[in-house]
């Protein structure tokens, strides 16, 4: 039975899901993905107010750190000075609203020359360790998402590179359908013992729609009892838009995942 499960919501649609996400038990992942808000002297503040609102109706909060074009590892300075001022910034709003977790991608696109790699690996480590510790200061635990990532040893190299003892993975069963070589099991067996955090949501294999649990053709029935049978302590989140959210309960209690 899953322990805590979170709806993935924007910052800015957190007062309109209250009722909602109170009422059902449920928790909340807080997406940071704007980052012109993020970067804004009064997020700080919002998020405050926003942790306000929360409190003694909201035990489990995570948040998503900022996503679009980002590069940690870009050969542009200024790229990665942005990246790396995103990154902290995300960290902070992430314990301003009360968040445990940050979720972030690594960053990396698979597609460059396998010689780009190492390069790419050493420019953006210290941006990492750097999110690594104001994440340890903060008290607010980052985990890796897999995303593009071909293979878990691809994804392994680059989380080993960039994590420490603290950090955890975010595991994406989606990502593995759409983008990775290796079935779930290959993942589970290679980083299962780190996954704290899951992000649920269906595909039919094309592009990341973020459907309905059932409503792709990922075997969720099969995988998932494996899955969270690994990852018993892991925080679950259905990341996805809120019409979807009925379905996917629905089909969790199928399973016998959610009451």
């Amino acid at each position: 039975m899953i322990e805590s499960l979170l709806l993935s919501v924007p910052h800015d649609e957190v007062r309109q899901v209250l009722d909602v996400v109170v009422e059902g038990g449920l928790g909340l992942e807080v997406t940071l993905y704007d980052t012109r808000w993020l970067m804004d002297n009064g997020a700080l503040d919002e998020a405050e107010e926003i942790r306000k609102s929360l409190e003694n109706r909201v035990e489990v909060i995570t948040t998503h750190g900022p996503l679009f074009d980002l590069n940690p590892g870009s050969l542009d300075p200024i790229i990665r000075d942005y990246t790396r001022d995103c990154f902290i910034r995300g960290v902070e709003v992430c314990a301003a609203l009360g968040g445990r977790k940050i979720v972030y991608h690594t960053f990396h696109n698979p597609l460059l020359p396998s010689g780009v790699l190492p390069g790419w690996k050493e420019r953006a480590k210290p941006i990492w360790e750097e999110l690594n510790g104001t994440a340890e200061e903060e008290g607010v635990e980052v985990c890796l998402e897999n995303s593009y990532e071909p293979t878990a040893e691809f994804f392994a190299d680059l989380f080993n590179a960039f994590a420490d003892e603290r950090t955890r993975m975010c595991f994406d069963p989606a990502h593995v359908h759409l983008y990775s070589r290796d079935g779930q099991s290959s993942w589970v067996i290679t980083m299962g013992h780190l996954i704290s955090h899951l992000h649920l949501n269906d595909n039919e294999g094309i592009s990341d729609d973020h459907l309905a649990l059932g409503e792709g053709e990922i075997p969720y029935s099969t995988i998932l009892p494996e899955l969270y049978g690994a990852c018993l302590d892991s925080t679950v989140v259905l990341e996805m838009r809120a019409d979807r959210i009925d379905q996917s309960l629905r089909f969790l209690r199928t399973l016998g995942l959610w009451a």
